[in-house]
């Protein structure tokens, strides 16, 4: 579905226009101010070239080859598309047509600054090639990240001048059909094109692009399945004083705990304290004592632990329960548990590592968003004051390294999840829930046991994911490009860890929603009424709508798959 057309002026591209451009199909148009200054840096180089100047990747070769001169006007035009067809040998799964859209537009962002040299035709059709939905096949191995990501890159300009391949409308054909497809004519490069077209770092730009916004995204619904388990434990709610988190300083920590309170508000779960739950035991009693006893008794027991002791002895030992989770002494233990004051760190320090993990999300997002207005070409053509100026600003460290923390970041997120899973279905720390929570506790269903190991083993996939690409260079060019970042890697494994984290959030949702349930019966056992937070309350619906309550043992898979397919939902 398309939506406004997002105009470009190579200054002011935000991450939410690339997602309305690459994943929501919205056009792109160019603010007219930009076609100036490209034709008047177009116009410099042609000057440059015309008097013979030596400009690195125009007149001379590429890499360790810049000391060989091409003197030749026609010769040294040839330059640009051999460029495109050697460097044009990628390898892997190509990226999908969204990345690739991202990747485009960031590209054509980049050089509507005006300090590229490129024809303003070329401008132009790589903008109707993103309206037209013309997404050039770019395989996902090959870029080292300096200079830039020329592999990848050079795929995408292929498709500029009729060659590579290109998807059409759910069907790959050549470069040259693609254009055809269109009654669009390939471009001829010009002198510095070719490398203005693949110098630069927009391949892992756009994966950080996607990577920042699905990471939010999974942050968001795993901190709200989150909630879902602090009422199925019955949690304390003082770990979530705000007065203790505006006392750290830290604002995204603060953020997470509001955040916490808007989910859970009006809850009657989340900080359940073991009076209220004693109250209805003494209920339970009731017939065994008249109201003047009762009374002589409470007055007594004037604390919970005495109480709780006193209940100990006179509550009924219940024969004709079908699971013995849902007895009047279990419930009592669940009350005596929750007189310690602490939960353990996968629930009370929640608020800490999922604000810490926020910060690395949003540090990544400010780089990202600098990156997207960024000039990474090399040579900068500064035609204003008639200078070619050769640098480094292809090379990725900078986003190399905010992805890294992302990747550290999203994988921390998934560490907890599953500790907070584990919390659920361990019958030692879920406090008086059955084990793996089936509600059969005979031994003929193993319940919600192997979720679990699921998301133990995504958590490890991910610690393995989650190294530093940026810790690692291999010198290119014959030890000319000696030092590279790596980022285009960081950025496809950012990506692999969202994913995993998010079938982790999935693995929490069905265990914490059945978590709930046998939570809910086992209350209601004594009477309690329970009432689920604002958001929870929408969030447990929902998975009853879509998966139930598991009863006995059945395929977890499609559950789980449910959950992922439904995604949007949460």
């Amino acid at each position: 579905m398309k939506n406004n057309a997002v105009v470009l002026n190579g200054n002011k591209l935000s991450l939410n226009e690339v997602i309305q451009v690459a994943w929501q199909g919205a056009e792109v148009k160019i603010a007219n101010e930009c076609y100036a200054k490209i034709q008047k840096s177009r116009d410099f180089i042609h000057k440059q070239v015309s008097e013979k100047k030596i400009i690195y990747g125009v007149t001379t070769g590429f890499g360790a080859n810049a000391s060989k001169v091409i003197e030749d006007y026609e010769i040294a035009k040839k330059l640009q598309k051999n460029l495109l067809l050697s460097h044009a040998c990628g390898v892997g799964k190509p990226f999908s047509s969204e990345i690739v859209r991202a990747i485009m537009l960031i590209r054509l962002n980049t050089l509507l600054a005006g300090y590229s040299g490129v024809k303003v035709e070329t401008i132009n059709l790589l903008a109707h090639l993103l309206n037209l939905r013309i997404h050039p096949v770019i395989p996902s191995q090959g870029s080292v990240g300096a200079s830039g990501d020329l592999c990848p890159l050079a795929h995408m300009a292929l498709v500029l001048i009729g060659e590579g391949f290109a998807e059409v409308e759910g069907q790959i054909v050549s470069g040259k059909e693609a254009l055809e497809k269109f009654d669009l004519a390939p471009l001829e490069l010009e002198h510095k094109e070719g490398i203005a077209l693949l110098n630069g770092t927009s391949i892992m730009a756009a994966l950080g692009v996607w990577a920042v916004y699905q990471a939010k995204d999974v942050l968001y619904k795993g901190l709200k399945a989150s909630c879902m388990m602090f009422e199925a434990l019955g949690a304390r709610s003082q770990a979530f004083d705000k007065r203790l988190h505006r006392a750290r300083k830290h604002r995204e920590q603060l953020k997470i705990v509001q955040i916490i309170h808007k989910f859970t508000e009006k809850s009657t779960l989340l900080g359940i304290e073991s009076a209220e739950v004693v109250k209805f035991l003494f209920d339970k009693i009731q017939p065994q004592l008249t109201a003047e006893h009762r009374r002589e008794i409470l007055k007594k027991l004037q604390d919970t632990p005495h109480q709780i002791a006193f209940l100990r002895h006179y509550l009924p030992q219940e024969e004709h329960l079908p699971y013995a989770w849902l007895s009047l002494h279990k419930i009592l233990t669940f009350a005596e548990k929750k007189i310690t004051p602490q939960d353990a760190y996968s629930v009370r320090c929640t608020p800490q590592v999922l604000g810490a993990c926020l910060q690395a999300i949003q540090h990544a997002e400010n780089i990202i968003e600098a990156e997207l207005n960024a000039v990474v070409d090399n040579p900068l053509i500064f035609a204003e004051s008639e200078a070619v100026v050769s640098g480094g600003n292809f090379h990725g460290e900078p986003l190399a390294l905010a992805l890294d923390y992302l990747k550290i970041g999203v994988a921390e997120m998934g560490n907890l999840f599953e500790r907070q899973i584990n919390k659920l279905v361990d019958e030692a720390t879920n406090d008086c829930l059955p084990a793996f929570l089936s509600a059969d506790t005979s031994g003929l269903h193993s319940g919600l046991m192997i979720p679990q190991y699921v998301a133990a083993s995504l958590v490890s996939e991910n610690k393995v994911l989650a190294h530093p690409a940026s810790v690692d260079s291999i010198p290119t060019c014959a030890n000319q490009e000696d030092h590279v970042s790596m980022g285009t890697i960081a950025g496809r494994q950012a990506l692999e860890i969202i994913e995993n984290a998010r079938k982790i959030v999935a693995i929490l949702m069905l265990t914490a929603h059945q978590a709930l349930h046998l939570r809910k019966k086992q209350l209601a056992h004594i009477g309690f009424k329970i009432k689920l937070g604002k958001e929870t309350q929408k969030l447990h619906k929902k998975l009853d709508e879509l998966i139930g309550f598991i009863e006995q043992d059945r395929f977890l898979h499609q559950d789980i798959e449910q959950i992922l397919a439904n995604w949007e939902k949460w």
